[in-house]
Formats: C-alpha cells, sequence, structure tokens
C-alpha cells in the first residue's frame, strides 16, 4: 500500500534469506541488501524476539533461493528508505510499496507480487456500517461520471464523521482531497493506535488496505468491525505491490522478475497470501 512513515526500529536486525538452501550462490555475486520497515503486519512486522515475519519476508526467502543469491533483510524508517536505495546502501525495497506515478518517476519498480485495495472499516453497529457502494470498484484511473457519483455519495455519508487514517498516507488525500471539509480527519503515526480507538468508538471509521483489514477483523476484537464502502484503487493509491529498484538498474531487476512471474505461475504468491492475509492479493484478480 502506500506507506506512511513508521516508528524507527532501534535494534540492528538482519534476516538472512536464501541461507539455508544446498546450493550456494555463484561465485563472485555479493550479498544483496533489501530495505523493509517491518513495521507494517501481515507485509512485514517485527517479532518479540526480534526477528522479521510476514508476507514480504517470507516470500524473499523464496526469491533469493531461486536466484541463488543470498541477501540480507534490514529494518529502517521508511522516511529514509528511497534515499538509501538511491546512495546504495541497500540494492532494493521491499516494503508492500504502491507503484504510483510519483514513485515511478524516480524508482524502477518490478513485476507486480500484490494487488490491494482500500476498504473502509467501522463498528459492526456504528452509524457506517452500511455505506454505500458496497464491493463496487472506485477506480481512480477511470475519470468519469460514474466515479464522480460514487465520491459524491461517499461524500455524503461521511459528512459530519470523524475518520481516522495513517498520517502521509493515500487514504489521507483521498479524505482531504476528493471529500473535503465535511469529514474529519484524525491522523495515527501508528495502526495500533487507531486501531484501538475504532474498536473503542472514539472514531467512526477508518480507510485501509483490504490486505491489512482482512487479518485485523480475523482477530477476537476485530469480529465487532465491518468492512463496507467501494474497493478503491488508482491514482494515488497506486495499483499494485512490487520491489523497487534504483533506475537503470535493469539486470538485478530483471533476475526478480523472472522469479516473481515464476512464483506467480506456480501459486506461490497466492498461497502466502491466503496464509497472511487470509486472501489471495495476486495481480491479475480482475481490478
Amino acid at each position: 500500500m502506500i506507506r506512511a512513515p513508521g516508528p524507527r526500529l532501534v535494534l540492528a536486525l538482519v534476516l538472512a534469506l536464501g541461507a539455508c538452501h544446498a546450493t550456494p550462490p555463484p561465485a563472485g555475486l555479493r550479498e544483496l541488501v533489501i530495505g523493509t520497515e517491518g513495521a507494517y503486519p501481515p507485509w512485514n512486522f517485527t517479532r518479540a524476539d526480534g526477528s522479521l515475519a510476514g508476507f514480504e519476508p517470507e516470500y524473499l526467502r523464496v526469491l533469493c533461493a531461486r536466484l541463488h543469491r543470498r541477501c540480507r533483510l534490514v529494518p529502517m524508517d521508511w522516511d529514509g528508505m528511497i534515499g538509501a536505495l538511491q546512495t546504495g546502501k541497500i540494492d532494493l525495497i521491499a516494503d508492500a510499496v504502491q507503484i504510483t506515478p510519483e514513485r515511478a518517476a524516480v524508482l524502477a519498480f518490478g513485476r507486480p507480487y500484490g494487488l490491494s485495495t482500500g476498504l473502509t472499516a467501522t463498528l459492526r453497529n456504528g452509524a457506517l456500517a452500511d455505506l454505500p457502494d458496497r464491493d463496487a470498484l472506485m477506480d481512480f484511473d477511470r475519470q468519469g461520471p460514474a466515479l464522480d457519483a460514487m465520491i459524491a455519495r461517499m461524500r455524503k455519508a461521511l459528512a459530519g464523521k470523524v475518520v481516522g487514517v495513517a498520517l502521509s498516507g493515500a487514504f489521507d488525500t483521498f479524505l482531504n482531497q476528493a471529500i473535503g471539509p465535511g469529514v474529519t480527519v484524525r491522523y495515527y503515526r501508528t495502526m495500533g493506535e487507531r486501531d484501538l480507538d475504532l474498536l473503542n468508538g472514539r472514531i467512526d471509521a477508518t480507510i485501509e488496505d483490504e490486505t491489512y483489514l482482512r487479518p485485523l477483523l480475523a482477530t477476537r476484537d476485530g469480529a465487532g468491525l465491518v468492512l463496507g464502502g467501494p474497493r478503491m484503487i488508482g491514482g494515488t493509491m497506486g495499483r499494485g505491490e512490487a520491489l523497487a529498484f534504483r533506475r537503470g538498474d535493469n539486470q538485478l531487476r530483471g533476475e526478480f522478475d523472472r522469479a516473481i512471474e515464476a512464483t506467480l505461475a506456480d501459486d506461490t504468491v497466492r498461497r502466502l497470501g491466503l496464509k497472511w492475509f487470509r486472501m489471495d492479493a495476486s495481480p491479475g484478480r480482475g481490478h
């Protein structure tokens, strides 16, 4: 998804990827350093013991093993990740990075391995439990009367409500630019703080990536929530998650693209999506 700044990780942690496989890396190939935040479950997160887990750490083990490369997954703040890539401190980024026109101007994106949409979550018995256009696709890459009408219905439904979103995220942009001043936007630096306020009724709703919300609803606390409204995609919300490379680093990007293509074909991505997201988030699902 569109990433918002995350908390600084104070532990200097690395995760060796692909090292447990019998085939050693070809001679002369150096270790690849991959940046991630380690703070956006279920895509990537840091366990209590300091180890990194989630969809991307597990998926990268598969990719690096297929490439016969030794990789290190290094946690860092999102704010410094693109700079670290451009200055050569890391070789690529794996952090649920959505492909957007703005990012494509400075980054080289690989083959998408995820495709997710934004949804609204609210209390099951709350005022927004019956948002209009449930499960309809609100595609910001397809401008026109249908999109305008859908935005107008959502603007009316959210009038006078408080919606919590991640600070500097795509849904913040949507609420401020498309919905406008009728809604009160409350900002959060962490997902946990936002979720707690939602569950306790201190905000009326949140708009978040479906891959985050479905595992949340599967928890005991999340059982009191319901998903509603249209499924949002395109524009500033991007269209698919992908690895990000330095512009011009075509050889490395090509190697990963071929490995990603193979894992899409053999159902690896679908299997990991069902495990971590409780849904199939692989590209090509009709969005």
